[in-house]
């Protein structure tokens, strides 16, 4: 049987002798504990925080190699624990802590961590009428957590007999206490009364409004505790990169807030990312978790393939706040995807079309990607009017008219685009080809170029394809795939070599990826009609094969 007191103790000398391996933040918290031993306003009831780490003996391990398990907190788990739920005020014998925030890499088992907190905030912790929430930027995020507690609840008999575990609610009827899930999806979360919330993955909360709910209903609770989880994101604009620096300022002892307790695993200034001693540093489920095998593989692939690779290892493993990077995919891994293809030698051949439309006075483009031919090759056209290319105050800062004169652009006369013009010039284009289908954004349907299309014959092929998130993603991905390791052949265009350099990608928590428009640099048209391209082939070839990759993508016609 595990002894936590033990493991609290040996925890805290490790830390504080220097003898564990741990990052400035790690070593901070723990001089913060031992320095507000003498703190007259608090005292530290040892006892009442191995209370909630005796807790998690109540629970089992629902998958993985150690499904049906007891649950074992690592060393800086039980730390945390008996910190947030040990540190009382003197004066009032409630707890101190209102707010803890655990920054921490993933993969050392934070999700599963909170879930088992929310849990026992639920069960043990003597609140009558207990709300706990697990709250997310959407459904699917605020659901990570609370269906973590739901599927650890419902195989730990010890606990599951007190509970009526639903498909949205986690109940304890006894006590007349719940646990859900909250986004700010719901229309009724500005009712809520937390006992305790787990804010999850607040690096991708693009604003404060939902935690500021949560805070809102704080009041009628003596106790109560939001309890942040979040790894290190790859947009510093959003609330939480400020929020950080700030609790990093507490650590180190340049502001004061008694009430918020900080936990941070985030490398030295000046560690190399590349080392496994700064691995282990910020790493501290390594070894139960995690190993080191796996981040080692992980930073290979982030050496060898850099972009988008190397700023999720950075941000995801080794907790690194890294804006977007500079370069999507970097100008040499492009250039590189040049073999040499005859334009003329792809004639009849099956390909995949993908269509980005845009505005009627700016770039329109044209994919079209030939899967099934040596090196993949990808045949661009793109549309402009003139006066968008003879425009010398225009902010583009290339040549238009030099790519136009050498038939990579095609100019429409006039300051806008001739949408039946351009309509006639991809039909006369698609059917020089074996076009298997047509992808495009469905909101951009109106501009009169999909219905000339469905008006000539072409309904068949025409294919709406969502952009959102989740349907992007993937092709996205293979891309970014095909292009880092030259398996297309790009034909030397340097349109689109141009806009591979402006492309700017979002994130969103579950590491889906799509190509952010109004972050990037300039235009991107062309690489999103490759995307677009790219996923009509994936999700028909998937098709034909009896699989469906994307729930929300369907093929269908064009109503005019």
């Amino acid at each position: 049987m595990i002894d936590y007191r033990s493991r609290f103790r040996n925890y805290v000398k490790s830390v504080s002798s220097g003898k564990r391996i741990c990052c400035e933040f790690e070593r901070l918290a723990v001089e913060r504990h031992l320095r507000d031993l003498k703190n007259p306003k608090f005292y530290f009831d040892e006892a009442a925080g191995l209370r909630f780490c005796n807790f998690f003996k109540l629970l089992v391990h629902f998958k993985g190699e150690h499904a049906g398990e007891e649950f074992v907190l690592d060393h800086w788990e039980v730390f945390v624990t008996v910190m947030v739920f040990g540190w009382k005020v003197r004066k009032t014998g409630y707890r101190r802590f209102t707010y803890a925030d655990v920054i921490i890499p993933r993969k050392n088992g934070k999700s599963t961590f909170a879930a088992g907190l929310a849990l026992a905030c639920m069960m043990i912790d003597g609140e009558m009428g207990a709300e706990i929430y697990s709250a997310g930027t959407d459904r699917d995020q605020a659901s990570v957590v609370w269906g973590t507690a739901k599927s650890i609840a419902e195989k730990s008999p010890a606990i599951s007999q007190f509970l009526w575990i639903g498909k949205k609610a986690i109940v304890m009827e006894s006590t007349v206490s719940s646990f859900k899930p909250l986004s700010r999806e719901l229309k009724n979360k500005d009712g809520s009364n937390p006992h305790m919330a787990v804010c999850d993955e607040r690096h991708a909360w693009t604003s404060n409004d939902m935690f500021e709910v949560l805070k809102s209903g704080l009041g009628a609770r003596r106790q109560a505790l939001i309890f942040t989880i979040t790894t290190a994101g790859r947009d510093v604009t959003v609330p939480y990169f400020k929020q950080m620096e700030y609790l990093a300022d507490i650590l180190r002892g340049k502001v004061v807030q008694d009430n918020q307790f900080v936990m941070i695993f985030a490398p030295d200034e000046g560690d190399d990312w590349k080392d496994p001693q700064t691995w282990k540093k910020v790493n501290p489920g390594i070894g139960s978790s995690l190993s080191l095998d796996y981040l080692r593989n992980e930073c290979d692939e982030a050496i060898k393939k850099g972009g988008t690779i190397e700023a999720n290892f950075k941000t995801k493993n080794l907790n690194i706040w890294v804006n977007a990077p500079d370069i999507w995919i970097s100008d040499d891994r492009v250039r590189a995807c040049d073999y040499g293809t005859d334009p003329a030698t792809l004639r009849g051949q099956k390909c995949y079309a993908g269509l980005d439309i845009a505005s009627h006075v700016d770039i329109n483009a044209l994919a079209l990607f030939f899967p099934d031919l040596p090196h993949r090759p990808v045949l661009m056209h793109y549309w402009l009017p003139e006066a968008k290319i003879n425009d010398p105050d225009r902010k583009d800062v290339v040549d238009y008219r030099l790519w136009a004169d050498m038939g990579l652009i095609h100019p429409m006369p006039g300051n806008v685009l001739d949408t039946d013009q351009m309509s006639a010039d991809i039909l006369d284009i698609l059917r020089q080809y074996d076009t298997q289908i047509l992808s495009f954004d469905p909101f951009k349907a109106y501009h009169g170029i999909i219905q000339n299309l469905q008006k000539a014959g072409l309904g068949d092929i025409l294919d709406e394809f969502s952009q959102g998130i989740k349907n992007m993603s993937e092709p996205t991905k293979k891309v970014e795939s095909l292009v880092i390791g030259a398996e297309v052949d790009l034909m030397g265009d340097p349109v689109l070599r141009w806009m591979f350099g402006n492309v700017v990608l979002y994130q969103d928590p579950n590491d889906n990826i799509k190509v952010h428009k109004g972050k990037s640099r300039n235009k991107v048209d062309g690489v999103v009609a490759l995307i677009n391209a790219v996923g009509g082939w994936m999700s028909k070839t998937a098709e034909e094969q009896g699989r469906i990759i994307y729930n929300d993508h369907t093929l269908r016609t064009v109503r005019i």
